[in-house]
């Protein structure tokens, strides 16, 4: 179980002060030296904030990514992909490939999600397959402990 003083302790390696739109990234047993943030922006909209029809919010995801090893050290992994996922692991969204150092990719239109980062084949995949080496929860969903799940203990 991670503690509240580890999950401190990385978000002062990570990016300190943290905002009421930002991630911190945690990392899974297959990669110790991942790190990330990520950072919730307003999708582009004529009226600065922008909704789905049916009220949800429209962000993009703009990540921050350290210490992510080759794809290929985790096994026939060519890169890394984003996904936002429903709390309750459902629904899963691609939303784009991701490396090491500043990526923006999305739309997030989910109210609670999580934020998950996977090795894949490749970049298209419209399906999730590969192991997970990073994942948070959004804002929104921070009173929902998802610690415990396999996908965030090195189990696929």
């Amino acid at each position: 179980m991670v503690s509240l003083r580890h999950v401190l302790t990385l978000a002062a390696a990570v990016i300190l002060p943290l905002g009421p739109y930002d991630i911190i990234l945690l990392n899974t047993p297959r990669t110790p030296t991942a790190k990330g943030t990520a950072r919730l922006l307003w999708a582009q909209g004529p009226f600065g904030v922008t909704v789905t029809a049916d009220g949800r919010a429209s962000y993009d995801v703009q990540l921050s990514l350290t210490g992510l090893p080759e794809p290929s050290t985790l096994g026939p992994y060519k890169t890394y992909v984003a996904w936002a996922a429903t709390t309750n692991l459902d629904q899963w969204h691609r939303l784009g490939a991701v490396r090491n150092g500043e990526s923006t990719v999305g739309k997030v239109e989910l109210n609670k999600f999580m934020l998950v980062i996977t090795a894949e084949a490749n970049a298209e995949s419209a399906e999730r397959k590969g192991p997970t080496v990073l994942h948070g929860i959004s804002p929104s969903g921070w009173l929902q402990s998802m610690i415990t799940h396999p996908l965030f203990r090195g189990v696929q």
